[in-house]
């Protein structure tokens, strides 16, 4: 696979980096899986994936995570309710307010789905010497290095222009 980028000439592409680019797309299609699984659309499993990794958000929380208005996440949330996934609970410290968490069941099956392949990854990790360890962690660390620099650089220059519904821009 030949690339070519303003700052350089076309030049092969390590294999390293063909094979990043493989897991990016394998992930999207792990994604696709698991929300036909879950019966869910894209926007409301990226919340779920926010309430797994947090355990437990606030509505307004959730929405700035996900980018959307509290109306809107409001919606989201009634979904994943309404589905079993999620769970309204009062707010452990503050009884005004609610708070959002994946329900056990929920969690328990997404776990069960994706349990064995992590587990073969990290097999397969901790097979490795532990040289070849260090450079799976140092090349990730840089990957993810890489990540959050692209998505500073997209988040830096605010909102994407809009064309004028009127063709004169």
């Amino acid at each position: 696979m030949e690339v070519q980028h303003q700052s350089r000439g076309p030049r092969p592409m390590h294999e390293a980096t063909v094979l990043t680019r493989e897991v990016l797309v394998l992930n999207e299609v792990m994604e696709y899986l698991m929300r036909k699984e879950m019966d869910i659309n894209e926007t409301d499993f990226q919340a779920m994936q926010h309430l797994l990794k947090s355990r437990a958000m606030s509505p307004g929380e959730l929405a700035k995570a996900l980018h959307l208005t509290t109306a809107a996440t409001t919606t989201v949330i009634d979904r994943l309710v309404h589905k079993g996934h999620a769970v309204r609970e009062p707010h452990p410290t503050d009884r005004r307010r609610l708070q959002v968490k994946p329900s056990e069941k929920s969690a328990r099956d997404a776990m069960d789905k994706l349990m064995p392949m992590i587990l073969q990854i990290d097999d397969n990790v901790c097979a490795s010497s532990t040289e070849s360890q260090h450079a799976v962690v140092e090349f990730l660390h840089g990957v993810v290095d890489a990540m959050h620099a692209r998505i500073a650089h997209f988040e830096s220059r605010g909102p994407v222009p809009q064309p004028d519904p009127e063709g004169d821009g």
